[in-house]
């Protein structure tokens, strides 16, 4: 008798460390959706789908601070990433979603009353997650509309800029990788 209960009160130790180990895992693999700290490094594809391609590190304070625009000569604006962080008259076709009366500047985020700022899977959600509406766009060589998942977001976005920089400065070919390059961004999955 006294055998089953220490058997039994073991089972429910096991069932509540497992349990809280579980919950503890599901919280730190969620992606925080929006914040107000500008972020000095970040991990984008953190828990991606792909069994081929791994997670790619992006440095933001690079990408925000320094003279990272295509012709090497300013600073890139935040509403280069974060589109929805404009007026709606600042939009520019294909966008469509405005969320700011105000430009996003590091001036405007500190602002006491500043919404946080989303995050691209805020939106850009995986291929196959219908949990919310992921935004669509038509592009004029494509008879359908693409769907733009996460994945189609941030490679529209980052190859279509390096590509624009490395087209503006031919010195960074081979230094930053363009459309075709993969493992210089992803990390390898192993």
């Amino acid at each position: 008798m006294n055998l089953k209960i220490v058997l039994i009160v073991m089972l429910a130790f096991i069932a509540v460390v497992i349990a809280g180990t579980n919950s503890q895992l599901s919280s730190a693999q969620t992606p925080e959706k929006e914040s107000k700290t500008q972020p000095k490094e970040v991990v984008l594809d953190k828990d991606s789908q792909s069994d081929k391609y791994g997670e790619v590190p992006f440095n933001h304070e690079n990408h925000s601070g320094k003279t990272y625009s295509p012709d090497g000569k300013t600073v890139l604006t935040c509403v280069e990433c974060h589109h929805t962080d404009q007026p709606p008259a600042d939009l520019k076709p294909p966008l469509k979603t405005s969320e700011r009366a105000v430009v996003l500047t590091a001036a405007s985020l500190a602002a006491a009353d500043a919404k946080p700022v989303k995050t691209c899977r805020a939106c850009h959600l995986q291929a196959g997650d219908d949990s919310a509406t992921t935004p669509t766009v038509t592009y004029a060589d494509k008879p359908a509309p693409t769907k733009l998942t996460n994945e189609i977001a941030y490679h529209t976005n980052c190859n279509l800029c390096h590509d624009k920089a490395i087209a503006a400065r031919p010195v960074l070919k081979g230094k930053v990788p363009g459309s075709n390059d993969c493992f210089p961004c992803h990390k390898p999955v192993s």
